[in-house]
């Protein structure tokens, strides 16, 4: 059995290269290397980009910084304590300089402002179950005490009475 082929050109494997006769075609095509004014742009090595690309600084992984705790304003409130509390509170040999004495809370006060003794202060007492305002000052010796008991009589007209902070503890905590 024969094959016969339909075309008048002969197959292209028979062909030492194929394709060579396409490329001296291209090559006509192409005009010559004189005629082209800028032969930079055949040159690869300007065509590459010129701009240098600076490597990355490297990131190293670290602790965040810690940051300041947030100011915290504790205001230490303390409880303001009563006048008794605080004649409580005192060493019992303390000495208290006792000025004015009154059953209404409002005379004690207008004694108080009207003879500027605003560093005094009024006491509830208890005396056979009545309360009795006092207005003192305390001191941490009779000596002490004595001397102030002898200004306010001068400052006021009025004697006042110099006794024990334990004998007024007495009658605060009735």
């Amino acid at each position: 059995m024969a094959l016969t082929a339909c075309s008048s050109s002969p197959a292209p494997w028979t062909q030492e290269d194929p394709w060579s006769s396409k490329r001296a075609a291209e090559e006509e095509s192409l005009p010559p290397d004189e005629a082209v004014a800028d032969t930079s742009l055949n040159d690869p090595v300007l065509l590459a980009d010129e701009t240098v690309v600076a490597e990355p600084e490297p990131i190293y992984m670290q602790e965040p910084e810690a940051e300041p705790a947030p100011e915290v304003i504790v205001e230490v409130v303390a409880e303001e304590q009563t006048p008794e509390q605080t004649i409580l509170s005192l060493p019992g040999s303390n000495y208290a300089v006792q000025v004015y004495a009154s059953k209404t809370l409002s005379s004690i006060e207008k004694y108080k402002a009207d003879n500027e003794l605003n560093e005094y202060m009024i006491v509830k007492t208890d005396r056979n179950g009545e309360t009795v305002y006092v207005l003192v000052d305390v001191y941490p010796d009779r000596a002490t005490a004595r001397a102030a008991a002898a200004d306010i009589e001068a400052k006021t007209g009025s004697k006042p009475w110099v006794r024990s902070v334990a004998g007024l503890q007495k009658i605060v905590a009735q």
